[in-house]
């Protein structure tokens, strides 16, 4: 299925987004906040938390664990999807099965779980899972750490906001809620915050390649949200529609850099909508608002799917053309990483490791890095990159 089940799966899908709203009542739907943000059991395990706002001005807050050091070397994660960095130094992890963890104070701790599945009902293949992880722009005070997964139900997929209190998380509120849809893969559910202080959500097409074209749903897409969950006014096709760009098969990693520029990921057809049965696993490298990419129109660079043309539809910066990788979660590398990274955009494969990008004309490029650079990267606040497999997320300075 080409995704993150796929360790020893024949890949026929390839992928991992979301579910689906199909009008653009729906879509605005999808974009606003809970009216009742108490959680339900399936959405998370909450626990007491006293916050910075709740502590009276000039008294430690007793949720504040001061500044701490990521991990110093290699260290045991259980599928990591997704990493994510504290303002202070703290290392946040999602466990594919539904744990939340922390590295803190020297040691891994649980900082919260979802209730979430990993396989088709019956045991078959999936791409559902926890997902996507993402820390607050304004965390020093609010402590809001956000996650994406796939509610046991099979039904419906979330956006979940938890506030830590020392390396807990509570106050469980799900933000945003989409449906799922009955296809094993394309769940996406990569959440970063920009620059802009909003909320950017990966979504797939669940297998329904026009749906990706339909400004009016929101599968196949990058989506924005204000942090709460609402819809910003200034979104590119409406106050009340969260897409933000479109034309997305599946995409599986995203990344911002200091600057604004938004990197996502891409994975391949295979063999639907008349495309090839494997390989044209794409990046695109500054995703702007309101742009168009290619899917189901074209597939890797620009190449026509049947009898359409590509029209004005953008291409991509890299596609790996014939060759499969599976492209996952990526990161911009600041002046001060690790030699032979600096200034590059990274991301990871699920089948050959880290890929180097260095940006030119037409098309970008990449060289490898790293093998075990298979889920997900990110830049540290020690400079070292950490990148994650199935069993270990890793240290390199």
């Amino acid at each position: 299925m080409r995704g993150i089940g796929a360790i020893a799966t024949a890949r026929s899908g390839r992928g991992l987004v979301l579910g689906l709203c199909v009008a653009v009542s729906v879509v605005a739907a999808c974009g606003t906040a809970k009216t009742t943000p108490t959680p339900t059991p399936h959405t998370a395990t909450p626990a007491p938390t006293a916050t910075a706002a709740a502590t009276p001005a000039g008294t430690p807050n007793p949720c504040d664990v001061g500044v701490q050091a990521p991990p110093a070397a290699d260290i045991p994660a259980a599928f990591a999807t997704a990493i994510a960095f504290a303002p202070d130094g703290r290392m946040f992890w999602a466990e594919r099965a539904g744990t939340i963890r922390v590295w803190q104070s020297g040691a891994s701790k649980v900082f919260a779980t979802v209730q979430t599945v990993t396989t088709e009902r019956g045991g078959g293949y999936s791409e559902r899972g926890l997902l996507g992880l993402a820390i607050s722009p304004t965390f020093t005070t609010d402590r809001y750490v956000y996650a994406f997964y796939s509610d046991s139900n099979y039904t419906d997929q979330h956006v979940v906001r938890f506030t830590d209190c020392a390396g807990t998380g509570g106050d469980a509120t799900s933000i945003l809620t989409f449906p799922a849809g009955g296809d094993c893969c394309h769940k996406g559910g990569r959440i970063a915050f920009g620059p802009d202080g909003k909320l950017y959500v990966t979504l797939g097409e669940e297998h329904d390649a026009p749906a990706a074209q339909n400004t009016s749903d929101p599968r196949g897409k990058v989506l924005r949200y204000n942090p709460d969950g609402s819809i910003p006014a200034d979104n590119p096709f409406g106050a009340n529609n969260a897409v933000w760009a479109y034309g997305l098969r599946n995409p599986f990693g995203i990344a911002f850099s200091s600057a604004g520029q938004l990197a996502v990921t891409n994975n391949g057809p295979s063999g639907d909508a008349g495309s090839p049965s494997t390989g044209y696993d794409t990046l695109l490298a500054s995703v702007k608002k309101g742009a168009q990419y290619q899917w189901p129109l074209c597939y890797g660079y620009s190449h026509p799917l049947q009898a359409s043309s590509c029209g004005s539809s953008i291409e991509p910066d890299w596609s790996s053309e014939h060759s499969t990788v599976v492209p996952t979660g990526a990161t911009f590398v600041d002046a001060n990483g690790p030699s032979g990274y600096t200034g590059h955009l990274l991301f990871c494969s699920f089948d050959s490791g880290m890929k180097i990008v260095t940006f030119g004309s037409p098309h970008a490029s990449v060289s490898n890095g790293p093998s075990g650079c298979a889920l997900d990267v990110k830049e540290g606040p020690d400079h070292a990159l950490y990148f994650s497999d199935t069993t270990t997320i890793h240290r390199l300075a």
